[in-house]
């Protein structure tokens, strides 16, 4: 289906996220291009969810959440089985995080994943560990010596909370969704390079797909496309590094073959994110494209079929538009 066609079957709503659908088991998930790359699917912890059920979202849906927490990153992706946070933007975004997963009836989270440990990223973690129990933190096997990542290394010590460094081609069900690691490459992780390190995934429910890979810059997204090739096209691209030049390079670009592209970073940064490069690739190749500094907090909602979108600036509701 090409870009045009899936946006005609898209509905644009405000602050209004109920679905409903069917239940989609591991075959529905999986697809023709995932096995390959996939040795480990459902083994292990894959199928240990015990209590967590949530109860606002509907059984066949999934919500992915891009927080607005300014120049920073953090995604919340909801189930009704279990959900899972990645990244947790800057220190002084831990609380707004909290909130947001307290409002919207979160626990526990079964994983959270802190694609590397820079500030922007893994700030606000030390109060989300704090807040909720957390079964497992997936993060690359590389330190910072920051505040910020002392404090969250000492936040998962006290509440004894399961580390993992995944690897490339490593799985995880999440409710009747799935997710599988895309990056880092092993070479590319080095203290020296924490962007490089970046843990990046495919996250997969249903017919829908999205590829989010933290702050991950050329080079990764250059082994990404030799190792998984087409396998690595989805509907939703988030673009890495808050939408920079040295991320979302023509090649990744091609082969991930978005329809939409989400881009976290915060209204007049510094850093001039997300670079007018990216726009204009983006833009040449047909992709709709949503900004947390211009639409605030942006929701994909699927059915496993569909994507609805909407977005919530300072608290008003309105269409995700681009704008």
């Amino acid at each position: 289906m090409n870009k045009k066609m899936k946006r005609l079957l898209v509905t644009a709503v405000i602050c209004c996220l109920g679905l409903s659908g069917g239940a989609y088991g591991v075959a529905e998930l999986l697809g023709d291009d995932f096995g390959a790359f996939m040795p480990g699917y459902g083994a292990g912890r894959s199928s240990e969810y015990g209590s967590m059920v949530s109860s606002d979202v509907t059984d066949g849906e999934m919500q992915v959440i891009f927080l607005d927490v300014g120049q920073g990153d953090c995604t919340i992706v909801r189930t009704k089985r279990a959900d899972m946070v990645i990244d947790c933007g800057d220190k002084g975004s831990g609380e707004q995080v909290v909130e947001y997963l307290r409002e919207q009836g979160v626990s526990e989270l079964k994983y959270l994943i802190l694609t590397h440990p820079d500030a922007d990223h893994i700030g606000g973690a030390d109060e989300v560990i704090e807040a909720f129990d957390v079964d497992c933190v997936l993060m690359p096997d590389v330190a910072n010596d920051t505040k910020a990542y002392t404090e969250v290394l000492e936040q998962i010590e006290e509440k004894d909370v399961e580390v993992e460094h995944p690897s490339v081609g490593d799985s995880y069900l999440l409710g009747d969704a799935m997710f599988w690691i895309l990056c880092p490459d092993p070479e590319l992780v080095r203290e020296s390079d924490l962007n490089g390190s970046s843990v990046g995934i495919k996250l997969v429910h249903g017919d829908n797909s999205f590829v989010m890979c933290g702050d991950a810059e050329t080079v990764s997204e250059q082994a990404m496309v030799e190792r998984f090739g087409n396998a690595l096209e989805c509907d939703v691209l988030k673009c890495g590094h808050h939408g920079s030049s040295t991320a979302t390079s023509a090649e990744f670009l091609k082969v991930t073959n978005p329809t939409w592209a989400v881009i976290s970073c915060g209204k007049d940064n510094a850093y001039g994110h997300p670079h007018a490069e990216v726009i204009a690739a983006l833009e040449n190749d047909d992709v709709q494209i949503y900004r947390t500094d211009r639409q605030g907090t942006i929701v994909a909602v699927s059915d496993g079929k569909e994507l609805k979108w909407s977005a919530t600036f300072h608290g008003v509701g309105r269409q995700g538009t681009n704008q």
